[in-house]
């Protein structure tokens, strides 16, 4: 191959990376504050947590056993919210009534 086609090719590969990178890209989020959501889990099993605001509930996710995990909550109907966590099993739930501030994270304990 030729220094010169070496050189022609090398540059447009460079220009269509740039072009690539240069367009803007979409991030999916939902309007509104972002609320930081501790859940710490005094049970001896895993619990899988999820939350309604009033639209619904939604998943969160899972918080092990003897263990915490800090959500992050965006955009909700309304900032008091009801928890629900449940073991895998489905044999233990409990629900407890949370009020979400802005500037520090709202503390739910689960515990039997």
């Amino acid at each position: 191959m030729h220094p010169i086609r070496s050189a022609v090719i090398a540059a447009l590969a460079v220009l269509a990376i740039a072009a690539g990178c240069a367009r803007g890209v979409a991030v999916q989020s939902e309007p509104g504050p972002a609320y930081s959501l501790e859940i710490v889990n005094t049970l001896p099993q895993p619990m899988i947590v999820s939350f309604d605001d009033g639209r619904g509930s939604r998943l969160l996710g899972t918080v092990p056993a003897s263990g915490q995990a800090t959500f992050l909550v965006t955009g909700p109907a309304s900032t008091t919210i009801t928890v629900t966590a449940r073991d895998q099993a489905g044999t233990v739930t409990i629900e407890r009534q949370a009020t979400l501030r802005v500037g520090s994270p709202t503390r739910v304990t689960l515990s039997s």
